[in-house]
């Protein structure tokens, strides 16, 4: 009895159902295949199995060449639903968070084109270790709260990873910021993503370098502009020394509104690392034709209070919702923070829009039941964390110290915002 060959893509489930009719696929065959909301969804956790030659391997255990695309196959399971087999090409990824195949690394993975669309529509996949996140729910938690209020941010859902059979444990699986992301987010044509360089602010010079050198990368739009006049203009902008001015004009090259309420959000989740915080870090900026840009939320690991500096599990680190420099968790040295959030709380009618934001980010919060999302993450994930994270009876109470930290830290944030916008005269 011959057996149906059923494409991945195209044909899907009505071919497999057909098949069962005419007796040419049993049930015990009748895998459904994986869909785009199968990958990012939340309430569930992938199974994702890495197979890899022993080359990939070696490379990708290698400090000199980690970063460079490897070739692989991956398969997605979901339940009784699955993506077969695929062809793939990945590297490990991160700076600080940074470790080689035979430790817990994150990966960046790129599917085959297949005739330009990819698998599912996606080009690439992310999956953070969540090496520096005690809890293992901020992404989750802040790419979340991002979305709610209209940013144009991440989706997220979970994968437990496996690598030629060796299991590697949880991971988040976060929407990567490429020109599929874009294309789904805005309707205007995109010109460039940047991706900024860690302490490198919105300044004249920083449009230095080619694609892949200089003080921003640029991750999409290269081949069709090369070359980094949109972020000259920007910086021409952002030199202007009159407030009044700098808030006027700040729509030609921002939507203003969208900026002040990026920044609120970064400083509600207290994300030191992000473009707000001391460290100028973790962002992405893209450009429209009209060399307009926006923000894009990155690297939200740590935050909700983390302070993985210190030896106490389960301390905060309250970074100022309103201030122009900020220590962070690995120094004691205050530090000067984003230009334009500098900028913007210093400017009374910025200002008050900013704190305007915070208010209603904290009503958000509330609204969206956001506390609730993460417990109900926690009990689905603390199932393969519990034995990944807690090898010992300290470790798996530090892990659970940490998720009850988060907890609370939002509420305590919401009861600063409201003492900020008292002492501001914000009702």
């Amino acid at each position: 009895m011959n057996k149906l060959s059923v494409s991945k893509r195209t044909l899907g489930s009505a071919l497999v159902i057909a098949g069962i009719a005419l007796g040419m696929v049993s049930p015990a065959q009748a895998v459904s295949p994986i869909t785009l909301a199968d990958i990012y969804n939340p309430a569930k956790i992938l199974r994702i199995d890495f197979t890899l030659p022993a080359p990939s391997v070696t490379s990708l255990n290698n400090q000199q060449t980690l970063k460079v695309y490897v070739p692989g196959k991956l398969k997605i399971t979901s339940g009784s639903k699955t993506s077969g087999d695929l062809d793939i090409s990945l590297h490990l990824k991160g700076s600080t968070s940074l470790f080689t195949l035979d430790q817990t690394p994150s990966f960046k993975v790129k599917f085959k084109k297949n005739g330009g669309a990819g698998y599912l529509g996606l080009r690439k996949l992310t999956l953070n270790a969540m090496t520096q996140d005690g809890s293992k729910v901020h992404e989750f938690a802040a790419y979340s709260l991002f979305n709610a209020v209209g940013l144009p941010a991440e989706k997220t859902g979970w994968a437990h990873i496996y690598v030629n059979g060796v299991d590697k444990g949880l991971y988040v699986n976060v929407e990567t910021p490429d020109e599929v992301f874009i294309q789904k987010r805005f309707k205007d044509i995109t010109q460039h993503i940047y991706e900024g360089i860690w302490s490198q602010d919105l300044t004249y010079g920083n449009d230095d370098g080619d694609a892949n050198t200089g003080s921003f990368l640029v991750d999409y739009g290269w081949k069709t502009t090369p070359n980094k006049s949109d972020l000259a203009k920007l910086f021409d902008y952002t030199s202007d020394i009159n407030q009044a001015s700098w808030y006027k004009n700040l729509p030609s090259v921002f939507d203003r509104a969208a900026l002040i309420k990026f920044l609120a959000v970064e400083n509600f989740i207290g994300h030191w690392d992000g473009y707000s915080g001391p460290d100028i870090n973790n962002y992405f900026l893209r450009s429209n034709t009209r060399n307009k840009f926006t923000f894009i939320p990155w690297g939200t690991d740590q935050t909700f209070g983390a302070n993985n500096q210190t030896a106490v599990v389960g301390d905060d680190f309250n970074m100022s919702m309103l201030s122009d420099t900020s220590i962070h968790p690995w120094t004691t040295n205050a530090m000067q923070r984003g230009q334009l959030y500098v900028q913007c709380i210093n400017y009374k009618t910025c200002r008050t829009e900013y704190l305007k934001d915070l208010k209603s980010i904290s009503a958000t919060v509330t609204s969206m039941k956001l506390t609730t999302r993460i417990s109900a993450a926690i009990k689905l994930i603390n199932p393969i964390a519990d034995v990944q994270f807690g090898t010992t009876q300290q470790q798996l109470t530090n892990l659970h110290t940490e998720q009850a930290q988060t907890l609370r830290w939002i509420v305590s944030r919401q009861a600063q915002v409201a003492t900020l916008l008292k002492q501001n005269g914000i009702k």
